[in-house]
């Protein structure tokens, strides 16, 4: 089972067009929404700004996929499925292909990893309702649930992958897009669930991703960046589709900067605690390369949605603890010791 999960995986790798060994589009962009705020007033200049992002988030450049590729996606699709909801979901991956591309790819090159398991979770579970979003006739066009069904297919497109690629190294690979990230790592740092003493009056989420338990033994903080990946995609999922989003609020924000607060947690004790550590992750440029442009980019997309009351719920005390001095400092530091703010403007195209 093991050998053909692995057969899986190159197969999945093997049609990426693009792979690097370290991987990132970087932009730095501290920008607003601007037709649906209610705290400020509407510009010119922020919707034009925000009409730019959707533009960007909607370009197919870079996301290529094959006509045989994209119709042995949908006869999947049709053999789980028949009727009115074979075509529900057909329409809401049509939607997703036309707004956000980069989606689209991610699902189309992983739903066969887990023989669209996430598809069947996601769209046959009961449990999983429409948030009352406005001008949304059919539950499988939700943005939220479109939302999930990327963040989770980039989640089953990365992971620890001893021996990929028949390479001698063993690492971690992240699913960015229509690329995937491999980063050599031949060392087990700190257990994640170690931090969840440093949250002053840890909540639900933090309980979630950090307490101690069942199958968080060994899981460091490449998990964490995995989460804040993910938790990216899901404010593009969200941003791109964000027309189709009427009154009601969520907890987008919320949860990127809560995955960004749990990164500045971990490399804090890091520093602090456990020295070898740190000294790992900042002499391993690739690794401290990557950190930054995870950053970056969720930084750049939670300021996006900053003043958006649908998509920020309770995340105004999340966003002060990530960048009061006491936290963010940490990432200055890691930028600076390891020596790769020199390439905090470097792109990957």
């Amino acid at each position: 089972m093991i050998a053909n999960l692995k057969q899986k995986i190159f197969k999945l790798f093997s049609i990426i067009t693009l792979f690097f060994i370290l991987s990132f589009f970087s932009s730095s962009c501290c920008c607003l929404l601007s037709e649906y705020f209610n705290s400020i007033e509407t510009s010119e200049e922020k919707t034009e700004i925000y009409d730019s992002i959707k533009a960007e988030l909607s370009d197919p450049a870079g996301y290529y996929i094959s006509p045989e590729a994209e119709e042995d996606f949908y006869d999947n699709i049709k053999d789980i499925y028949s009727g009115e909801k074979l075509d529900e979901i057909i329409d809401a991956m049509k939607k997703l292909k036309k707004l956000y591309p980069k989606g689209f790819s991610i699902v189309v090159k992983t739903a066969t990893i887990d023989n669209f398991s996430w598809f069947k979770f996601i769209f046959d579970n009961p449990s999983i309702e429409i948030e009352a979003f406005q001008s949304v006739t059919d539950k499988c066009s939700d943005p939220s649930v479109l939302n999930t069904l990327v963040h989770e297919y980039t989640h089953t497109g990365s992971g620890y992958f001893p021996e990929l690629f028949n390479r001698s190294e063993e690492g971690y690979v992240y699913l960015i897009g229509n690329f995937g990230a491999f980063i050599k790592k031949d060392v087990t740092l700190f257990e994640k669930p170690e931090i969840y003493q440093d949250i002053p009056n840890p909540d639900d989420f933090d309980s979630t991703y950090l307490s101690p338990g069942p199958g968080k033994s060994g899981v460091d903080f490449m998990n964490i960046l995995d989460e804040v990946n993910a938790y990216t995609r899901s404010a593009e999922t969200m941003i791109a589709f964000e027309e189709l989003i009427g009154a009601s609020r969520n907890d987008t924000r919320y949860g990127l900067l809560k995955q960004m607060s749990h990164l500045e947690l971990y490399l804090k004790r890091a520093y602090e605690k456990h020295p070898k550590d740190w000294e790992y992750i900042v002499n391993h440029k690739g690794l401290s390369f990557l950190i930054m442009k995870l950053w970056q980019e969720a930084s750049r997309f939670e300021k996006i949605i900053e003043n958006d009351n649908r998509l920020n719920l309770n995340s105004e005390p999340v966003s002060e603890f990530v960048y009061s001095p006491d936290n963010y400092l940490i990432m200055e530091k890691l930028l600076n010791d390891s020596g790769i703010i020199q390439y905090k403007d470097m792109s990957f195209s």
